[in-house]
């Protein structure tokens, strides 16, 4: 009998917040892998860490380049050293930051492992984003508000002038792009701010002013960006 393939979100930082279904599943996966990007890998893996009690890890090294083709390879790649394990009939835990649906690696992965008939189940875990609201004390939206994820994009201006709330994530580099175009819109005072949620050395800042007083650019930095306050 074949492996099964488990997507475990482990949560936006804090080792509380991991479900316990992720915990269970954990457990009872004879392989643990963890992706190897070079951005929230470590994190992921000392949330976990004292649920491993020796179990072998597989490291995925994914290319973070701008070549699309790169990050294929390193993709199948990945997948093809799963596989060897779910043909030896071992459960293979595929552990990410966040939850595994919202812009995770895990998610290329699973497509190439299901699309190869084997059996796969995602374990969703708290995101980055709800953590943030729940730091702030904020509804992401209430009533009839409408809510905009907003990553990576090349269509940033459209993203921003949509109407309802925004969450800004995993922006990095160009943040501070984003967030100008953010004041220039008005939305200073709107935008609230959370670096590194749940974790040490968390930081929650009301206004885009208050961050720029000591900003922390990357990864780890969330924004909402109320319509209305």
């Amino acid at each position: 009998m074949k492996g099964k393939l488990y997507g475990i979100g482990t949560g936006p930082g804090d080792p509380e917040l991991m479900t316990l279904k992720a915990v269970n599943t954990i457990k009872k996966c004879g392989i643990i892998a963890v992706p190897k990007t070079g951005n929230g890998e470590r994190t992921a893996f000392a949330i976990i860490e004292k649920h491993l009690n020796g179990k072998e890890l597989l490291e995925c090294r994914f290319s973070m380049e701008r070549d699309i083709e790169k990050r294929k390879e390193t993709r199948q790649i990945a997948a093809a050293d799963i596989i060897k394990y779910l043909d030896d009939g071992k459960d293979v835990g595929f552990v990410t930051l966040g939850d595994p649906t919202t812009y995770s690696t895990y998610m290329y992965v699973h497509e190439i492992i299901v699309s190869k008939g084997y059996d796969a189940e995602i374990i969703p875990g708290i995101t980055s984003y709800s953590a943030a609201a729940a730091a702030l004390g904020i509804a992401l939206c209430s009533g009839e508000e409408t809510l905009t994820i907003i990553g990576r994009s090349k269509n940033i201006d459209e993203l921003l002038d949509a109407p309802g709330n925004k969450v800004i994530m995993k922006s990095g580099e160009n943040l501070t792009l984003v967030l100008n175009k953010l004041k220039e819109r008005g939305y200073g005072d709107r935008t609230k701010i959370v670096c590194r949620v749940t974790s040490d050395g968390q930081r929650l800042y009301d206004s885009i002013k208050e961050y720029e007083k000591s900003p922390e650019t990357g990864y780890f930095t969330t924004a909402i960006v109320k319509e209305e306050i």
